[in-house]
This record gives structure tokens, C-alpha cells and sequence, in this order.
């Protein structure tokens, strides 16, 4: 069906209005004819609206007039007719020629090169390597191979494990610089980094020190680097050693992944009665060029037409070119109009709401990389308390492990 419109589209087609006493007639000796009509359309007996191709249409006057039919044009379509129609404005025709050729020719140059993910390395140095391959602004993108581009940076730059590069108007280096492996200190430690209690230990190297279930402080020895023998059968009759005169076999750097149980608190409260904002669903953009100081509203209001609202603004400038940048900026206005409403909770929802409050801090408070495990609630005070106070109390898994060195 789709070909198919395309197809008339460039071919072009005739939306016709057929009037006569028996519109069938005509139809039956158009098909007879070869005359292809689609989108038939009656409006009453003696009307009829068909499509047919304009090649066909001097065919159809002859059909017409023998099926004693009279036949309207009612619209042209398709590529023909829209070339036609421009041939007396051949300066609209240059124009539009020449604006799509200056579009494509300044899509095809390199407007800017940003660089990303370096740390150690410096982003203009990687911007002078690339340009030595063609990728600068200024050049045409086919000037710049990507692969050439990547392999050259590979090349010149120490510390890269990755590259990947886009060629475009806005072209993109993106650099990832490898780590180091952390070298070896000697002898060291795994130790509490703050007080917990022992969830699970697991010593890829070194001698455990605590078990699970242990409290721990903060500093003390959880796996050690120094390798002690294990501890002799007990024999009544031999005498102990004392604990000092126990030498370690060896000393070696301990690592392992230690575990360990917090707990953290959090406090809610909500009043049953108070006045909230709620957004009415109304909102304004206003869209305005910055030149300076002076500011030009392209569209949108002149102020922001609500008494209470919210805003956001969004700020654009082009790009820089050449180390210069142009003093333009655009900035877009979204303001949502907002109402007070004064909110009255039953004593139920009043403890939800506090203990939403107390999550939303708990999102804030616990520590990166601490995975919560158990969340418990408790209520303070009666059901005639105002306001209603929560309290969450979170128990999360955290690595509690740190390395510290040690001198034998």
C-alpha cells in the first residue's frame, strides 16, 4: 500500500469529480480501456470522486463523453505538478539549491573536538595528536579516518587501554587510561576501617583473626600478614610456651574480603495538619536569546504569568571556535504553576508520610557501597501526638577492610 502511494506520488495522479445519470457505465468502460481508478468515493447516486494517474487522463475524457459523464478536476498531485508549479520560480529553485548545498557543505566539516575520560593525560594534548591525522576544526570529516585516527593515538599515547573516536561535526575522542596495579608494600595487614560487628571473612592471603559474630574496633587486626604456626596438640606433661616466644614462619601481604554488620538511624516526622504545594497543571516555556546583558524573547510571555510556580532554566551557547566564542546565548524558561493546599492525614497516613521522610534521608545517610539488609520501623509517642515522629533503623553489609602496612 505504501508503494503504492509512492509510486502515484511520482507519477503523479488526478482527484476527479464524475457527475452523470449511470457513473457505473463510466467506471466499467474505464477498466475495459485499461484505465486503472482507485479511491472511489460516492457521494450520492450521481456523483462520484476517483483517482487516476495523470498519463490516463486524456484516455478518460473520451470515457466520459461516451458514458455521457462530465468529469472535474478537483485537485493535482503528486512530483510532477510540484515541478510544474516551480518552473516559473526559478530564483525560489536557486535559492533553495544553493541553501541545501551551504548546509551540506558546512555538515561536513569538523566544528569542534571534545575530548573525554582523560585523568592523568592532557585533553589538548590528545587534540594536537588527533589533528596530526585530520581530525581538527576546520577539516572535512572525510579527511579524518577514524581507524587511522585511533590506531595514531594508541601509538603516541602511554597509559591508554582504550580508544574510541567519532568523526562528525561535533567529533568525540573518548579516552580510558589504564590502571596500575597496586604495587606491593611488603608486609601488611587487613584492618578494621570502624567499629561493626563481623558478618563473614574470607583470607585470600594471610592468617584470619576474627570470626563471624565478633565486635571489632576500629584498627584492629582482621587478617594478618604474619603467617604463625598452627598451635601444638595439647600434652599435660610438656610444658607451654609462652605466647611472646611464638615467631611467625613469614610475613606476607594479606588480602582477603571482610564483612561486616552496621546499623544506622533515621528520624521522620509529618504534622497531620499543614498546607502543601500540588501542581495544577498548567505551565509556560518562554524561549529568549541572551546578548550580553540584553535579553530578546523569541516566544513565550514577557514575565511568567502564575503567582506561585516552580521554574527550571536551560542555557546553550555555541560552540567555541578557534579559542573564541560568541556572546550569544539561548535560554529556555519552564515554569509549572503550583496551589497551596492545606492537607489534613488520618494518624495512618500521617505514619506513612513520616516514614517516607525517614526513607528519603536513609537514601542520603547510608554510606557508598553499604547494601542494606533488614529495615525496622518504630512509632514514637500516642496517636494524639502532633507531629507524628518515626523512627527507621537500617541494618546494612558493608566491606569493613582496609590494608595497612607493618614492619617485621
Amino acid at each position: 500500500m505504501i508503494m503504492k502511494k509512492i509510486w502515484a506520488y511520482l507519477l503523479g495522479y488526478i482527484i476527479l469529480v464524475v457527475e452523470g445519470t449511470h457513473p457505473e457505465r463510466f467506471i466499467n468502460m474505464a477498466f475495459t480501456r485499461g484505465i486503472h481508478l482507485w479511491d472511489l468515493t460516492w457521494s450520492d447516486t450521481d456523483t462520484l470522486m476517483v483517482k487516476v494517474y495523470a498519463q490516463s487522463f486524456r484516455t478518460l475524457r473520451h470515457v466520459a463523453r461516451q458514458s455521457n459523464c462530465r468529469i472535474c478536476i478537483l485537485r493535482k498531485q503528486g512530483l510532477p505538478f510540484v515541478v510544474f508549479r516551480f518552473r516559473r520560480r526559478r530564483m525560489l529553485l536557486a535559492g533553495a539549491l544553493i541553501f541545501f548545498i551551504i548546509l551540506y557543505f558546512l555538515s561536513s566539516l569538523i566544528w569542534t573536538v571534545d575530548v573525554t575520560g582523560t585523568r592523568k593525560i592532557s585533553a589538548a594534548r590528545v587534540k594536537d595528536l588527533a589533528a596530526v591525522k585530520g581530525l581538527k576544526p576546520g577539516s572535512f570529516c572525510f579527511m579524518a579516518n577514524r581507524d587511522q585516527v585511533e590506531d595514531y593515538l594508541l601509538r603516541e599515547l602511554q597509559g591508554i587501554s582504550y580508544i574510541e573516536v567519532k568523526v562528525g561535526p561535533r567529533s568525540q575522542v573518548k579516552v580510558v587510561e589504564k590502571i596500575d596495579p597496586p604495587r606491593s608494600q611488603g608486609p601488611c595487614h587487613v584492618v578494621a576501617k570502624k567499629d561493626g560487628v563481623i558478618d563473614s571473612i574470607l583470607a585470600l592471603n594471610g592468617q584470619p583473626k576474627v570470626e563471624e559474630g565478633d565486635l571489632v574496633r576500629k584498627g584492629q587486626v582482621l587478617i594478618s600478614g604474619a603467617i604463625y604456626p598452627p598451635p601444638p596438640e595439647e600434652d599435660s606433661t610438656a610444658p607451654k610456651p609462652p605466647p611472646s616466644a611464638q615467631k611467625p614462619l613469614r610475613y606476607v601481604s594479606a588480602q582477603g574480603i571482610v564483612y561486616g554488620k552496621f546499623w544506622y538511624r533515621f528520624y521522620g516526622e509529618v504534622f497531620r495538619d499543614e498546607v502543601v504545594e500540588e501542581k495544577t497543571g498548567r505551565s509556560a516555556r518562554i524561549y529568549c536569546i541572551k546578548l550580553g546583558n540584553k535579553e530578546i524573547i523569541i516566544k513565550g510571555p514577557h514575565s511568567i504569568p502564575y503567582k506561585y510556580y516552580r521554574s527550571q532554566t536551560w542555557r546553550s551557547k555555541f560552540p567555541r571556535w578557534r579559542n573564541k566564542t560568541l556572546p550569544v546565548e539561548f535560554v529556555t524558561i519552564e515554569a509549572e504553576e503550583i496551589k497551596h493546599v492545606r492537607l489534613r492525614r488520618s494518624y495512618e497516613e500521617a505514619v506513612d508520610a513520616a516514614a517516607g521522610s525517614a526513607r528519603k534521608k536513609e537514601a542520603k545517610g547510608i554510606p557508598k557501597g553499604a547494601v542494606p539488609v533488614k529495615r525496622q520501623y518504630k512509632v514514637l509517642g500516642t496517636e494524639d501526638d502532633n507531629p507524628v515522629r518515626v523512627v527507621l533503623t537500617v541494618e546494612t553489609k558493608e566491606d569493613i577492610g582496609v590494608i595497612r602496612g607493618f614492619t617485621p
